[in-house]
């Protein structure tokens, strides 16, 4: 093999890089800016009656009153907070405000202190800067099918990682059993050249709406658990024949026995339990990796919050009280929803995953309702036609103008699956619900 020089050796690096993030933006760019323009049509009954209603969106609008309330009846900025200061990571009154709030929550197996903590604007900024820290151009993350779709974006557009999809085929994606398929995608990508670096898992589940049980938290790369949704788990229990497991942080996990706890690391932020997707405030959390922390420290001006965001959401995090009460009617409100959509699908025979009791989704099977409502012998059942029929699906559900995630954006297995988010006022579900049904029916 000829000698190849570093200054060569770093060029073929930065030309692979550069391929690797073509490809990403290439599979990215009709579904990001599809989003954007259908967030400037957005549905309301009076002033857009013929915009989009959308479901498709992970916003929880369900509690924004309590919370506004709140944060306009004590927001006493100063001249600092519209300087630069403390707060490009976080400052220390907002970390030690969540280190605080995490502990009381996430019930970790050590304690959690602000230094343990990297703040970001937003999650989505959170898992870029852990793909880009841990992985060099090509290295895989494993993820596993069906998956939060800004993974793809998160981990593979800027950092160049592969985002490496681990299937099922029928086995529980997030029950014990499921273990052995990350296993095998580990061998099967390092036989093909890509190392993998670490698991993305996102817990509870987007889209499933399901928690890990504490037997599945077991792995030897890096771990990154998206906890998001980590104070949004609203039920505990049976639903019919599926157990709903409890929600656990791997912070709480004595990791001693099962890994490396320099490999663990946890996400989480304000957007979802709080319903503050436009705070743009996450975390990372990592409690015994410092390099990791300071990797992402040194780029971290890249991704910093804004005094206002960190003043604002300290502020509410110091109320305990308050954040009591919130996440409480927060989780029965979102129950009630849940049940008022489930009950709309089950009457209309729309099939749906059974067992969620976490986030803001329901994962339901639109095609089989689709077809169901066909004129008799229009669908032969291949495959390739279920996909055929999937995709004129989307062009219907489009022409209706109600938006809706789409499975294939989330790596769904099976063709035809779609995330509703239900945690929307009672008026947008129903006009978004109605749209569904004219688009099934037309």
């Amino acid at each position: 093999m000829p000698h190849t020089s570093t200054g060569q050796q770093e060029k073929m690096l930065s030309q692979s890089a550069y391929l690797l993030s073509l490809r990403a933006r290439s599979s990215l760019r009709n579904t990001s800016n599809a989003l954007w323009d259908i967030l400037t049509d957005i549905w309301h009954p009076q002033s857009n009656p013929h915009g989009y209603v959308t479901l498709g969106v992970a916003d929880n609008t369900l509690m924004q009153e309590q919370l506004l309330f709140r944060a306009n009846s004590n927001f006493e900025l100063s001249g600092r907070h519209l300087l630069l200061n403390d707060t490009i990571t976080g400052s220390p009154r907002l970390k030690t405000a969540i280190a605080h709030l995490l502990s009381r929550y996430l019930d970790p197996s050590k304690p959690l202190k602000p230094s343990h903590i990297i703040a970001t604007n937003g999650v989505s900024s959170a898992i870029e800067h852990c793909s880009w820290a841990l992985c060099d151009p090509g290295d895989g993350i494993l993820v596993g099918r069906p998956y939060y779709r800004g993974f793809n974006r998160d981990i593979c557009l800027r950092p160049a990682a592969k985002l490496i999809q681990v299937s099922f085929e029928g086995v529980d994606p997030i029950g014990v059993s499921a273990i052995s398929r990350y296993e095998e995608a580990i061998t099967s990508s390092r036989e093909q050249g890509c190392t993998i670096r670490a698991i993305m898992l996102c817990n509870p589940h987007n889209p499933l709406g399901r928690c890990y049980s504490r037997s599945f938290l077991r792995f030897g790369v890096h771990l990154i658990s998206d906890e998001i949704y980590a104070l949004s788990v609203w039920r505990q229990g049976q639903d019919g024949a599926a157990r709903m497991d409890e929600f656990t942080s791997v912070l709480s996990i004595h990791h001693d026995e099962l890994i490396d706890p320099s490999l663990v690391h946890v996400l989480w932020g304000v957007s979802k339990d709080f319903g503050a997707n436009g705070m743009r405030l996450g975390v990372v959390v990592s409690q015994e990796n410092s390099d990791l922390l300071e990797s992402i420290r040194g780029v971290a001006q890249y991704s910093s919050i804004s005094g206002l965001a960190d003043y604002l959401t300290a502020t509410i995090l110091e109320d305990e009280e308050f954040v009591g009460r919130f996440i409480i009617q927060n989780n029965e409100i979102l129950a009630a929803t849940y049940d008022y959509v489930v009950s709309f699908l089950d009457n209309h025979g729309i099939p749906y995953a059974r067992g969620s009791n976490a986030g803001f989704f329901v994962w339901c099977d639109l095609l089989t309702a689709y077809l169901g409502l066909q004129p008799e012998g229009s669908f032969n059942g291949s495959e390739s036609t279920r996909r055929i029929k999937s995709g004129e699906l989307v062009d219907k559900l489009a022409l209706h103008k109600v938006h809706l995630g789409i499975g294939d954006e989330f790596g769904s297995e099976q063709p035809g699956w779609f995330r509703i988010t239900f945690s929307q006022h009672r008026e947008q579900l129903d006009e978004g619900l109605k749209r569904i049904m004219n688009a099934l029916r037309s």
